[in-house]
C-alpha cells in the first residue's frame, strides 16, 4: 500500500511538471522573489534563487544559450508570440527553447541593466527553462539487518531523511538520517 502511495504521488507530481505552461512576465515582475514565487507557484526559496539568477542574466553576465528572431510589431507581441510557440511546441523554435522544464518564463526585455528604456532595436525576449530545486522525495529500496532482507520506504526533505524498514506488514525499525554536507 505504501508503495502504490509513493507511486501515486510520484506519478502526479511528475504529471503536473509535464503540462506546465509558459508564463508571459514582465521585466520588472522577474525581478520581485514575491512575483515569482505568486506567478510560478514555486517555494520562497526558489523564487529568491531564481530572482538572483534572472537579475544577473539581465545584467549581462551570463551569456544566452541560443539566438532566436521572431518578427513582430513590438516586443510584448514578440513575447506572446513566443509563449504560444513553446506552448504548441512548434517545431520552428529552436531545441534549447522547446526542452522540458519544471517552468518556463517568457520576459520581454526593455530595460538595461540601469534601468534606462532600451531602444526598439536593442529590445528582446528571454526565455528562461527552469528547473526547480526538488525538496521532496520519497524513496524506495532494501535493507540487510542482521542477516535479514527488509524492504525500506522512505521520506526525505531538504536535509533530513526518515527510513522505515518492513518485514512484510510489521515495522521492524527505523533510521533517521541528516545530511552534514551537500554541493
Amino acid at each position: 500500500m505504501i508503495f502504490g502511495i509513493a507511486y501515486a504521488v510520484g506519478r502526479y507530481a511528475g504529471h503536473e511538471a509535464a503540462e506546465e505552461k509558459p508564463v508571459v512576465m514582465t521585466q520588472e515582475e522577474t525581478q520581485d522573489a514575491k512575483k515569482l514565487k505568486d506567478r510560478l507557484d514555486i517555494s520562497t526559496a526558489n523564487a529568491n534563487a531564481l530572482e538572483k539568477r534572472i537579475t544577473a542574466i539581465q545584467a549581462g553576465q551570463r551569456a544566452p544559450t541560443t539566438t532566436y528572431y521572431v518578427t513582430a510589431p513590438t516586443v510584448e507581441r514578440a513575447a506572446t508570440v513566443v509563449e504560444r510557440q513553446i506552448r504548441e511546441d512548434s517545431p520552428t523554435l529552436p531545441r534549447a527553447a522547446r526542452e522540458k522544464s519544471d517552468r518556463t518564463v517568457v520576459t520581454p526585455i526593455v530595460k538595461d541593466k540601469d534601468g534606462k528604456d532600451l531602444p526598439p532595436t536593442d529590445q528582446k525576449v528571454d526565455v528562461y527553462k527552469i528547473n526547480l530545486r526538488k525538496d521532496h522525495r520519497i524513496k524506495a529500496g532494501a535493507s540487510i539487518i542482521d542477516g535479514k532482507a527488509l524492504m525500506s520506504i522512505g521520506y526525505e526533505q531538504g536535509r533530513f531523511e526518515a527510513l522505515a524498514h518492513f518485514d512484510g506488514a510489521r515495522c521492524k525499525g527505523a533510521t533517521v538520517m541528516y545530511n552534514v554536507a551537500e554541493w
